[in-house]
């Protein structure tokens, strides 16, 4: 039987309180794969920013930092911004400059894999995280925090022999309908993809080494 993992970080960590500001399953399996046990704490933020005034990378960040400060909100009218550490993020998908976040119909979601398989540019998966830590010290003002914020991207070389029938049943089966970009790396999707270039779980719906090296960083640790 392999021995637990053992990293400084997780003796730091253990001195904050650690929250995750999302309800994504997949995220919070990641984070426990990385051996983080956090505190789900859904954020209030309405995700309507204007993806014409950003580019995806700002946009992705931007929309992550939103879902942050929404929490620390919260979290300051309970009075329980003191040692706690935040994480949000946010994920979409590109291609040819359209920004295809979770599909709103079926026939959006048909519409959509059926341009990216069309399409001769790469699918491109962008990932915004944001990482918060306050204490004491900050003084319940979330400027004076330390965050770090970064971005990561993932190519996806779609199949191009998959049939628009396919797609259709895919689509019709709701698989898809609670992603960004509208199939699962981890589920039916992958048999419309021929391979990806970059981190598998940043498709999943969070960089697995960088957000690790991260909450490392924020903790004065290394990798």
């Amino acid at each position: 039987m392999a021995t637990k993992f053992e990293h400084p970080v997780y003796e730091k960590i253990s001195n904050y309180s650690f929250y995750l500001c999302s309800t994504s399953p997949r995220r919070r399996e990641i984070l426990e794969m990385l051996g983080f046990d956090p505190v789900i704490r859904p954020s209030q933020f309405e995700e309507n920013l204007s993806k014409l005034d950003y580019t995806v990378e700002e946009y992705v960040v931007e929309t992550a930092k939103g879902k942050c400060l929404a929490v620390w909100d919260q979290l300051k009218k309970e009075n329980k911004t003191d040692n706690v550490l935040l994480l949000s993020a946010d994920t979409v998908v590109e291609n040819e400059g359209v920004i295809y976040e979770k599909p709103k119909t079926q026939e959006e979601n048909y519409r959509a894999i059926c341009r990216m398989r069309d399409s001769e540019k790469p699918v491109r998966v962008f990932s915004g995280v944001v990482v918060l830590l306050s204490d004491a010290s900050t003084q319940r003002k979330p400027d004076k925090c330390k965050i770090k914020t970064f971005t990561e991207i993932t190519e996806i070389v779609m199949e191009k022999s998959v049939s628009n029938d396919f797609i259709r049943k895919y689509s019709e089966c709701g698989e898809g309908h609670q992603v960004a970009g509208g199939f699962k790396i981890q589920g039916s999707g992958a048999l419309m993809m021929k391979g990806i270039n970059g981190d598998y779980y940043n498709v999943v719906g969070l960089p697995y080494t960088k957000t690790f090296q991260t909450i490392c960083d924020m903790l004065d640790t290394h990798l």
